[in-house]
């Protein structure tokens, strides 16, 4: 089934049920339905061709839904865009997706004018809510002159249905081509895994301009609800939580913690929540415990990546084991197993699978594999051989089948000939009293090569020196892993799904020289 399918079936079994929330703003699926309809019929009336990609700069909305559901039933290609990034950023971005139409949201006025200024073709513009500019066309004036029928364009299911450019987490960013195909797989992989029924009611507050999305995909595709949220302010979270009667949430472990440490956290009445999701990267094992006792309900973590549709592997609620065997709760520091319908595999530097314990890089294969990159044929080509796509993430097995991830392929720190996995060692920095957050990375070294750096930020009113993480460290990790120097700094440079940016951690270090690990 393809994805503009998807929301059509649902506004027939479904019309009169309530699909998408947002803030006044409430759309059964067959309003919904309609206005994607009458957003495909303009796009289409605008020129827009069957491949062409439309760049989309927008909040959490039912508006971005309208607009992701147009495009696919029009074969077109949603290509999200980071509102985080700066006008140049973007600008590049846009000019590189080689889009004529962008949606633009107004609560970005402020990267609209510097973006467009960057932009070396003329474009048209169009005003998601409210108009910039006058050479902007008006959103809702605009759906408001097209019929509601369904487009009749013949779309296939290896078509590009979405662009969505790499968070950059270990340099430029590339833009990943998933197809009808792609998302439709993890869309039926994830919803049996996660056992997702259709009185779900979702809290969208990751950014769908990510692969995020594909949890509003999961829920048109049950006929299930999701209510958007656009601000991270957690009393607004917490209220919505409350009022909505949320079901199911996704958080990345930072928001985690700032929820558990607010302090009017245990006067909103959260007992409608089933189910917590967490993803990009497997959460500090004592930070789970605090959730887990907080929330007493379903955890499940996500591991994956853009260029996985996004999932590889999870860790369901069943494995979310706080007492037990030994191995049983260790497993609270894995990714889980291999969803359904997707391969994995750890193979060292020859392309051998490694035994049970032993780290090497970690592949996948399945439906959801990305078509490739953008304009990138050699990248693609790197990136994706015989089937199998490299993530460059380093993990291994455990003899149950539980996947540990190790770190990125290219964080590894190699120190005097060791090879040190950053992730390790910033376990173990967690684990000392008045550390909030750490990001590790190898730093140059004359005498070693690389060395081991710590760059932390402090919990509000924590007194700990350089001393007292390298000591805590060499009590804890083997002596060579331990950081060589120690800074610290308010925050850590994130991408918009929380993931650290270490690339921008370690540029100021190796400015100047051939290489950048």
């Amino acid at each position: 089934m393809l994805i503009g399918d998807i929301l059509t079936r649902a506004a027939k079994w479904f019309p009169e049920k309530e699909a998408v929330v947002f803030e006044g703003t409430r759309l059964t699926y067959k309003e919904f339905n309609d206005r994607t309809n009458r957003l495909a019929h303009a796009l289409l009336e605008m020129g827009v061709k069957k491949d062409e990609r439309v760049a989309v700069v927008c909040h959490n909305s039912n508006h971005y839904g309208e607009i992701l559901f147009a495009l696919a039933k029009i074969g077109a290609v949603s290509t999200n865009l980071n509102w985080r990034l700066s006008p140049k950023e973007l600008a590049f971005l846009i000019d590189d997706s080689e889009a004529n139409i962008v949606l633009f949201s107004k609560r970005f006025e402020h990267l609209y004018g510097p973006t467009k200024e960057q932009i070396p073709k003329k474009l048209k513009y169009i005003a998601v809510d409210g108009k910039i500019d006058e050479e902007m066309i008006d959103y809702e004036e605009l759906i408001a002159k097209y019929p509601a029928d369904e487009p009749l364009v013949e779309v296939s299911m290896d078509d590009t249905f979405l662009q969505l450019y790499t968070s950059g987490t270990t340099g430029r960013p590339k833009g990943v081509m998933l197809t009808h195909k792609n998302m439709m797989a993890n869309a039926v992989s994830t919803i049996i895994e996660m056992e997702m029924t259709r009185d779900m009611n979702v809290l969208g507050l990751l950014p769908i301009f990510h692969i995020a999305i594909f949890v509003l995909i999961n829920l048109v595709l049950i006929g299930g609800k999701v209510t958007f949220i656009h601000s991270f302010d957690i009393p607004t979270v917490l209220k919505t939580m409350q009022d909505e009667k949320i079901t199911a949430v996704g958080f990345t472990p930072v928001i985690f913690k700032f929820l558990l440490d607010h302090p009017d956290i245990d006067k909103y009445d959260l007992s409608s929540l089933r189910q917590v999701i967490y993803a990009t990267a497997p959460m500090p094992v004592d930070l789970l415990r605090r959730s887990l006792e907080k929330f007493k309900c379903d955890f499940i973590q996500f591991f994956g990546m853009t260029e996985m549709s996004p999932t590889l592997t999870m860790l369901i609620p069943d494995d979310h084991v706080l007492d037990g065997p030994e191995h049983k709760v260790k497993w609270l520091g894995s990714a889980g197993r291999p969803i359904s319908n997707v391969e994995v595999r750890i193979i060292d530097e020859k392309g051998n699978d490694c035994p049970p314990g032993v780290t090497g890089e970690i592949i996948g294969r399945g439906d959801n594999v990305m078509k490739g990159y953008h304009k990138m044929v050699d990248a693609t080509a790197e990136a994706i051989r015989d089937g199998w796509y490299y993530t460059g993430d380093m993990g291994y097995f455990d003899e149950y089948g539980y996947l540990f991830i190790a770190d990125r392929k290219k964080d590894m720190i190699i120190s005097g000939g060791e090879n040190i996995y950053p992730r390790e060692v910033e376990e173990a920095i967690l684990l000392l009293e008045g550390v909030f957050e750490v990001a590790v990375i190898g730093v140059p070294d004359d005498e070693w090569g690389e060395s081991v750096k710590a760059i932390l930020v402090k919990t509000p009113g924590a007194e700990i020196t350089e001393e007292d993480v390298i000591s805590h460290c060499k009590a804890n990790i083997a002596s060579y892993k331990k950081p060589k120097s120690v800074d610290f700094v308010d925050m850590l440079p994130r991408s918009a799904l929380g993931k650290v940016l270490k690339h921008e951690l370690r540029a100021p270090f190796w400015e100047g020289r051939d290489r950048k690990v």
